[in-house]
């Protein structure tokens, strides 16, 4: 069977797994999401992220090394902090903590910059990414179409939820315990004391090469009501 082209948005680290099989399609092309965690969270005080970046690494270099003894293209396409639809576990899990809790905290002047991109933006960059002609393979940021610090991307998510800015500044120890607790609850199981220190982190990633070669054009971060996770 012949197969132009592959697309992934199983986590990374899983592919590997299943590129002999796609080596009996004849597969032209292959598009796979990364993620810039990969270069964010590679010397991340936690040792749960480190190793998340360290798969994403391993993984994109494994899938580099098959399609290149192959002659297979490669696009490996590399989102920021994703928001949209309601589902994400960025910009929705922040808006949960306000509907439970009422406030949000921070740490210091929270003001690591960001660029948020939507879930949108980053399937429109996939559909382009499988019928680009002579696309040459590599790597692409996603990153979102504003630059932000975190702590006005909070005030954006009150605003859409229309709720009053009621955020609470804390010391970074303080912070920490507490996500420790919430790591108790199962829907907070994945955060990671890490995000304390994030906070007045800058986390920009240029995305020239993918508006040039994709025409990616991230929308900035404005949240509609569909963007909100349900309450």
């Amino acid at each position: 069977m012949t197969l132009d082209t592959f697309l992934s948005f199983a986590p990374l680290w899983v592919l590997p797994d299943y590129l002999e099989r796609l080596a009996n399609t004849q597969v032209k092309r292959v598009v796979v999401l990364s993620s810039t965690s990969r270069f964010a969270k590679h010397a991340s005080p936690d040792a749960r992220e480190r190793d998340v970046a360290q798969r994403l690494i391993n993984a994109e270099e494994q899938l580099k090394q098959w399609a290149n003894e192959r002659q297979v293209e490669w696009v490996i396409l590399r989102p920021t902090l994703i928001y949209g639809f309601g589902h994400d576990k960025n910009v929705s899990q922040i808006a949960r903590f306000i509907q439970r809790f009422g406030f949000f905290p921070l740490i210091g002047g929270a003001t690591g910059l960001r660029q948020p991109v939507h879930g949108d933006d980053v399937i429109q960059a996939c559909l382009s990414a499988m019928s680009t002609p002579d696309l040459p393979s590599g790597g692409f940021n996603l990153s979102g179409g504003e630059v932000l610090p975190y702590h006005r991307m909070v005030s954006r998510i009150f605003e859409a939820m229309g709720r009053p800015q009621r955020t609470l500044v804390l010391p970074a120890t303080v912070l920490s315990k507490g996500i420790s607790l919430l790591r108790c609850l199962p829907r907070y199981r994945h955060l990671s004391s890490a995000l304390v220190t994030r906070m007045n982190q800058d986390l920009v990633f240029d995305h020239s090469q993918a508006s040039e070669l994709l025409g990616f054009a991230p929308r900035k971060f404005h949240l509609g009501s569909e963007d909100l996770p349900e309450r």
